[in-house]
Order: C-alpha cells, then sequence, then structure tokens
C-alpha cells in the first residue's frame, strides 16, 4: 500500500510540531534547576502543573478540532505555546515561571490535533504505524532539549529561540496541513466534552491507556529527579540517561502501532504489561545505583512504548474520522492525568514505608492486574474507544448483514463500527457465522456499547425452522431491536438468503475484514 507524498508531508509537519510544542511543555524542568534550584520535593510537584493543564485542555481541543479542522487549531496551539514559552523567558521570579510553566501545559495539546490528522489522513491498514511515527516527536522534543542545554542550561534563552520557532511553525502548519473530513458545527461545546469524559470513564481501555502512557510520560518527566535523589548521579547525567530512555520508549511506541496494523493486539499488551510488572519487581530487589536501575527503568519504558503504541493504534482505528479530534482528546487527556498516577503511588509507599523497594512492588502488582485483565477479557480490548453512532438524515431500509466470526476475531473494532453505522440508519438483520458452541459475545457487546438506545438480542437459527426464527426475528425489529442470528458458519450466506425473502429485505450485504482496508461492506 502507497502513501500519497501529501499524507507523507502532512504526518511529518505534524510530527515537527509535536516535537517543538512537547519541548515547550517541558521548558520549566531546567527553569526550576538551574535557576532557582528547586528542592526535589517541589521540583516533582511543580513539574506536575504542565500535566495537569494539559489534562484539562486536550479534551476541548479535541472537540474543536473536529469543529474547525487541524488546520486552524494546530497554529492555534502552537502560538499559545510560543506565548507561554516567552512568559518563561520573561519570567524572573519563581511564582512567574510557575504559573508560566503551567500555560506550557497547553502544549501538550498539539498531540491531539495531530494524531486527529494522522488517523484521518492515513489508510487504515496504515494507521497504527502512521501514528506511531508521529508520536516519535518526542524524539524531536529530546534532540532539541539536547541542543539547548549545550548553549543554555537556563533553558531562559532557549525560551525565546522556541518560541520564535513555534511562532514560524503556526505559519508552516497553516499553509500546509489540509484536513480531509468537512468541519462542521455540533452542538454545545461544553456537552460534548462532558459526553466524551463519561465515554472514556465508561471504558476499561482509558484505565489499560493511563497505565501505558502515563508510564511513559511520567518517567519522561520524573525519571532525572529520582536518578539524582535515589541513585546519587549528576542532573546532566541524569537527563541524559533520561533522554535516552525516552527515545527507546517512542521507538517501542511506534513498533507497537506497526504490530497493531498486522495482528490482534490483546496478547501483545498482556505480555507488555506482565513484562513491566517482572521489571518493577527486579527493580525493588536492586540497590540503588543507576547503572543497575536504568536498564530496568529502559525496559519498563520499551513495555509502556509498544503496549502504549497498540492501544493507540486500537483508539485510532475505531474512530470515526469526523470524531477522530473528541477521542484523541479524551485519550490525550487520560494519558497525561496517568502521568501523574504512578509518581503519586511511589510518593505515598514511600511516606508510608520509606522503602523505594514498596513503591516499586505496588506499581508491580498494578501492572499485573492490568496484564490479568487484558488476558481475561481477550477481544474485547480489540474494541477500541469510540465515540457512539448518530443516525445521519435518510430513508430507512431493511438490511442483512452478514457477518462471519473470523472478521470479528481479527478486526473487532472496525467491523463494530460499520454495523453500528448501519444500525443507526437502517432496520438491520446480523446474520453470524460461528463455529460450534460459539457466539458473538464481543461483537454484542461493542454494538451495545456503540447504540445504548437499542437493545442487541442474539437468536439461534436452524435451517429446519428458518420460517419460525424469521418470525422472531420480525418481531425484535419491529420492536426497534438490532437482532443478530447465530448460524453455522457454513450456512450463513443461504440463511442470510432465506431470510431476506422472509423478511422482505431491501438489501442484502456482506461484511469483510482485511488488516489493509478495515471493514467494508459488499453485496452478496
Amino acid at each position: 500500500m502507497t502513501v500519497p507524498r501529501r499524507t507523507t508531508t502532512t504526518l511529518a509537519v505534524a510530527t515537527l510540531g509535536l516535537g517543538l510544542n512537547l519541548r515547550a511543555s517541558i521548558l520549566i524542568g531546567p527553569q526550576l534547576h538551574e535557576r532557582f534550584v528547586a528542592g526535589p520535593g517541589l521540583h516533582v510537584l511543580l513539574i506536575g502543573l504542565p500535566l495537569l493543564v494539559a489534562a484539562l485542555v486536550r479534551v476541548p481541543v479535541g472537540v474543536l478540532t473536529d469543529r474547525y479542522g487541524a488546520r486552524v487549531m494546530m497554529p492555534a496551539v502552537s502560538l499559545v505555546s510560543a506565548l507561554s514559552v516567552a512568559g518563561l523567558g520573561l519570567a524572573g521570579s519563581l511564582p512567574a515561571v510557575v504559573v508560566a510553566g503551567a500555560a506550557a501545559g497547553v502544549a501538550g495539546a498539539a498531540f491531539v490535533v495531530g494524531g486527529a490528522l494522522a488517523a484521518r489522513v492515513l489508510p487504515y491498514g496504515r494507521r497504527g504505524l502512521g501514528l506511531g511515527f508521529f508520536g516519535l516527536g518526542v524524539v524531536v522534543a529530546v534532540a532539541i532539549s539536547a541542543v539547548s542545554w549545550r548553549f543554555d542550561p537556563t533553558g531562559r534563552h532557549a525560551a525565546f529561540v522556541l518560541a520564535g520557532a513555534l511562532a514560524g511553525f503556526a505559519g508552516l502548519a497553516a499553509a500546509v496541513l489540509r484536513d480531509p473530513v468537512p468541519a462542521r458545527p455540533r452542538g454545545s461545546l461544553v456537552r460534548q466534552c462532558g459526553a466524551m469524559v463519561r465515554l472514556a470513564s465508561s471504558t476499561s481501555l482509558s484505565l489499560l491507556y493511563l497505565l501505558a502512557l502515563g508510564g511513559i510520560v511520567s518517567i519522561a518527566a520524573y525519571l532525572p529527579v529520582f536518578l539524582t535523589v535515589a541513585a546519587g548521579l549528576g542532573w546532566f547525567r541524569a537527563l541524559a540517561a533520561s533522554g535516552v530512555v525516552v527515545v527507546l520508549a517512542a521507538a517501542a511506541r511506534l513498533a507497537g502501532g506497526w504490530w497493531t496494523d498486522r495482528r490482534p493486539t490483546a496478547r501483545l499488551v498482556m505480555i507488555c504489561y506482565g513484562a513491566a510488572a517482572g521489571l518493577y519487581t527486579v527493580g525493588a530487589m536492586l540497590p540503588p545505583v543507576w547503572w543497575l536501575l536504568v536498564p530496568v527503568v529502559a525496559g519498563i519504558a520499551v513495555c509502556d512504548g509498544v503496549a502504549s503504541g497498540a492501544l493507540l493504534a486500537l483508539i485510532g482505528k475505531a474512530a470515526r474520522p469526523r470524531d477522530a479530534g473528541a477521542v484523541m482528546g479524551v485519550t490525550g487527556s487520560v494519558g497525561a492525568l496517568g502521568a501523574l498516577v504512578p509518581p503519586a503511588l511511589v510518593a505515598g509507599a514511600i511516606g508510608l514505608t520509606h522503602s523505594y523497594a514498596a513503591a516499586w512492588l505496588l506499581l508491580a502488582a498494578l501492572l499485573l492486574v492490568a496484564a490479568v485483565y487484558v488476558g481475561t477479557h481477550g477481544l474485547s480490548v480489540g474494541l477500541g474507544l469510540a465515540v457512539r453512532s448518530e443516525p445521519e438524515p435518510g430513508p430507512t431500509s431493511m438490511t442483512i448483514a452478514v457477518v462471519g466470526e473470523p472478521e470479528t476475531r481479527l478486526g473487532a473494532a472496525a467491523v463494530v463500527a460499520e454495523l453500528a453505522d448501519l444500525a443507526a440508519n437502517d432496520e438491520l438483520v446480523i446474520v453470524y457465522g460461528a463455529g460450534e458452541g460459539e457466539q458473538p459475545g464481543t461483537m454484542a457487546a461493542g454494538l451495545r456499547y456503540r447504540l445504548p438506545r437499542h437493545r442487541v438480542v442474539a437468536v439461534p437459527v436452524r435451517r429446519p425452522e428458518l420460517g419460525r426464527d424469521a418470525l422472531l426475528l420480525g418481531d425484535y425489529v419491529d420492536a426497534g431491536a438490532l437482532a443478530i442470528a447465530v448460524t453455522p458458519a457454513a450456512d450463513m450466506r443461504s440463511v442470510a438468503a432465506d431470510l431476506s425473502i422472509y423478511l422482505q429485505a431491501d438489501r442484502v450485504l456482506v461484511l469483510s475484514f482485511t488488516p489493509a482496508e478495515g471493514a467494508e461492506f459488499g453485496p452478496i
């Protein structure tokens, strides 16, 4: 599959913008350490403020991206970021630096705008890899940090240079970026943000992503302080080690997205969480020596990177293009909040036990629980975080859709999304071809989640009693339910043909899934 040159250019510009903005969001760290010599406790507390701001603004920025497009929102975010880092350069007191540094958390919203744009411009089969490539903006931020540290350790003059670069990038983004989905007003901003927050709080995928991406961001933000305080490493060497770890995590996210484009993801995520739990356990037993701890933390970051890349790919694949901004907004907000969780747990465990080992074991237990959850729920994780289907204006028709069990196993998110959009408009009966004893549990759960106003029922169907079963299915359809006719895989096409006669269907469609193209309807 060849990606058009314009798509590649768009992705490269978005990645550059993410790097510049991420650098802006972490610029408060050098200011605190070099200009005001903030103690470890105050440093840890204050560098969490930009993350908190990022968590608050990412949902509304995502919703606004759906309304006005990335061509408007990426320059807007970059200009706000430029003003905040210029304020950092001008600030002459610690309170002023804290306020300007917290405002720089708005720069983290570039992840939302660029992620939504990547999900829209990339084909289904390249979406995971493309989102992973977009995540390499972290590497851009690390490279800028390394260069600026050499010439300006305090970060004061670097702030003015970065502000100018962000302003220039805003002009570049406005000239180059094109959003393939037309922007349109969609009701109250506050109401839609509230709906997205409720949606995120009702799915376990949010917690899984919080653990994965939150682990990476917390390592990037707090590892230098940990290595300095716990392992006695110098500040510059701690920053260098943290930069290497962050680059490894970004590469791992790329690998996780690439894998998700090709294979089911639940097992990969389970392995990553289990391996990270094991590494945390190893870390609890090690002495506080930096050359022992850094490889362990790097391994944890790689595991979190692969898991977060895989989960972000699932989320990007499940989101409808017109809602990609809102979905990425709530995803990014969860990730930013997740970065505050590990430090809080570690601080609490150390305060109670006065032991770093207890803190490491607590994080190991948390990730082990996540691994067990993913292992027991399997494909339900693959449904992704997706907004609910909304009916489009148009005539209603009676449709029979044929779906085989392999399609739901390989592409649960895409299959559910297509069926839900169809059910939001048509009277729909799904003929599900299953093996012996199999039920459409994952697909039915996904449809219930996407269509909260629909009743979803599964009816076993056999050829000898097809007439009676057709009457029952018709009654369900008349009552406004979404009916799933479960039949042996070998009979699903013939059963669909006969049901079309009994139910006087307007059309019969077959739903197929391929890793390259996603889920598509075709005539039977």
